[in-house]
């Protein structure tokens, strides 16, 4: 079994997506899980988690709406307006009606401030997620973020803290030492985790496979080990170099390469846990079990 741990829908009729730039064009139309459905049964994958595409509330109310009519989203990272407390709390006590609520995410690598995070009200509203063990997901960009998630990861000892696509790797340029570093100090707080995820586009040659991506999956695994790694789609981003089936494809050969006693573990296991999916929930008529 494959538990995809992040991808996104967006209906553009409803939302608007400030992010979207001309780089966007093959990704710039609506994605629903109509679309995503038969491409998660051609790839073995039977459980996924729905993540923020928008930092608005009726984005949040869509994936909802979505993860209720779909017993294969097992849980969903949301967004609540970290810099106002107030709403946050406000927004929380909504939200603790929603049975697949796992965390929330706010776009930080689309904020001019690479410190985003570290605002005084935005640490108050963490304060809220961490009494509440939700998780913190960070969509990290490498350089401008990772050396933040240390200072959270200490003031915040008991909220879990996921990097999601291990912070945008510099993959075959001379930054690669650098950013393990920073990664490695980031891995030595237990409550962080992180997304192998996203990989695809931060390559520039359109031909890549499994080899591409093992250097940053390498170190990954060194930083974090086995058990606090999970992996994601970055669908319907990923389309922007590849397709779903074929993410799938190298990331599971990837693992299997690098971490063979592990891929269960990494492939599913983690994700089952991290954002307690509850496997027993039967997946929707059609779907792989």
């Amino acid at each position: 079994m494959i538990v995809d741990a992040h991808h996104h829908f967006w209906n553009l009729e409803r939302e608007a997506l400030p992010w979207m730039t001309a780089g966007h064009d093959l990704i710039r139309r609506t994605f629903e899980p109509d679309d995503l459905e038969p491409l998660l049964r051609r790839a073995g994958v039977s459980r996924t988690v729905l993540v923020q595409a928008a930092c608005s509330d009726s984005d949040t109310d869509s994936m909802f709406e979505h993860a209720g009519a779909r017993a294969w989203i097992g849980g969903v990272v949301a967004w609540i307006d970290l810099r106002s407390p107030t709403r946050a709390l406000e927004r929380l006590g909504e939200l603790s009606q929603q049975p697949k609520l796992r965390g929330i995410r706010h776009l930080i690598h689309d904020e001019p401030d690479p410190h985003w995070v570290l605002q005084d009200e935005v640490l108050e509203s963490l304060a809220l997620l961490e009494q509440r063990r939700l998780i913190l997901e960070l969509p990290c960009v490498y350089p401008r973020h990772l050396g933040d998630v240390p200072v959270l990861a200490a003031g915040f000892p008991q909220l879990k803290i996921v990097i999601d696509h291990l912070a945008k790797p510099p993959l075959g340029s001379d930054e690669m030492g650098r950013w393990a570093g920073e990664l490695r100090a980031a891995a030595s707080h237990g409550n962080v985790a992180a997304k192998i995820s996203g990989l695809n586009t931060a390559l520039a040659a359109g031909d890549w496979d499994a080899d591409d991506l093992a250097e940053a999956v390498a170190v990954a695994l060194d930083a974090f080990g086995p058990d606090r790694l999970v992996c994601g789609s970055d669908w319907p981003v990923a389309l922007l170099n590849g397709d779903y089936e074929r993410v799938w494809r190298e990331t599971v050969r990837v693992i299997e390469h690098l971490a063979p006693l592990h891929a269960e573990q990494l492939l599913s296991g983690n994700a089952l846990r991290l954002y307690d999916l509850d496997a027993t929930v039967a997946p929707a008529s059609g779907m792989p079990s």
